[in-house]
């Protein structure tokens, strides 16, 4: 019984972060999705997949706000114009503030021909000057539409 109770505890402390993440348009967070907010160095803090459609860069505000600059920009294409870059995303907390942290050498992108890409970073939230909760954020790109979500 005692380890299945704390078998149940650990699924939801690794849930529970999950939903602790939100995408939004950068049409939406315009500040945010600003190119001078690519992390330096390029080289470390980008990566791409499906053969070089989608872009992924790390984001920092630059310490604004101080607790919560980081976030994921997701640069990918659309049906509209499979060849090009015409999606525009930012991957942050459900707050709509940043991570303050993204172990972006961790991020991982995997491809299911029915489901689309899948990417994944580990990051850390905020807590008020304690030690920052942790999680695993996860989204899906439907690279037919150029649809980002949250995949739970």
């Amino acid at each position: 019984m005692k380890r299945m109770v704390l078998g149940a505890l650990a699924l939801l402390a690794l849930a529970a972060p999950a939903g602790a993440v939100s995408v939004v348009d950068c049409n939406d967070d315009a500040a945010t999705a600003s190119a001078q907010n690519i992390a330096e160095p390029w080289e470390r803090n980008s990566k791409t997949f499906y053969n070089g459609n989608v872009r992924v860069a790390m984001l920092d505000t630059g310490g604004e706000p101080v607790c919560c600059s980081v976030h994921v920009l997701v640069l990918s294409p659309t049906g509209e114009d499979p060849d090009g870059v015409s999606g525009c995303h930012i991957v942050n907390n459900d707050g709509g503030m940043g991570f303050v942290g993204v172990d972006f050498a961790k991020l991982a992108g995997a491809y299911d021909p029915k489901k689309g890409l899948l990417i994944s970073f580990p990051y850390e939230l905020y807590n008020d000057g304690n030690p920052g909760k942790k999680g695993v954020a996860r989204v899906r790109l439907n690279v037919k539409t150029g649809e980002l979500k949250v995949e739970k």
